[in-house]
């Protein structure tokens, strides 16, 4: 009998919980609220209401934890991977920057050189002539423009 008058006062405590909106405009046009009628006019609003979800809300909110969760690794992974693309740009440069350094001093050394040779397999040198000095010449020019720019 105590369970019942128990169930019975909660059940009358709960529906004493839905207020009364009551809506009026004031001669300014003003539009206000308010849990009783303040003036005549007053119009009583009905407002319908539902007991919050609580299982819902903190789904959603597991979920938003989540998705943040994930939008910082994703974050956090384009930032490593940018370093690590700078650090082999950067590598890349100073590689072509080298290069481009040897292949200027081997064309220093092929145009100030009067003669230039191959050397043989028995140790001795074999003289290039006028048109293949040309071409060495022109070759170690390309590799100036492909690692100068």
């Amino acid at each position: 009998m105590k369970k019942l008058a128990l169930i019975l006062l909660g059940l009358s405590l709960s529906i004493g919980a839905s207020a009364a909106v009551w809506m009026w405009t004031d001669a300014d046009g003003l539009v206000h609220y308010s849990d009783y009628p303040a003036v005549q006019h007053a119009v009583l609003i009905d407002i319908e209401s539902r007991p919050t979800d609580r299982a819902a809300i903190a789904e959603q909110r597991r979920e938003t934890i989540a998705l943040e969760r994930e939008r910082r690794k994703g974050d956090r992974l384009r930032r490593e991977a940018d370093a690590k693309e700078g650090a082999e740009q950067k590598e890349d440069r100073d590689l072509a920057k080298a290069n481009c350094e040897k292949a200027r001093e081997i064309y220093a050394t092929y145009y100030n050189a009067p003669r230039l040779y191959k050397p043989t397999a028995d140790g001795g040198r074999e003289y290039l002539s006028g048109p293949e000095m040309d071409a060495l010449r022109a070759k170690a020019q390309g590799n100036i423009d492909e690692w100068c720019g």
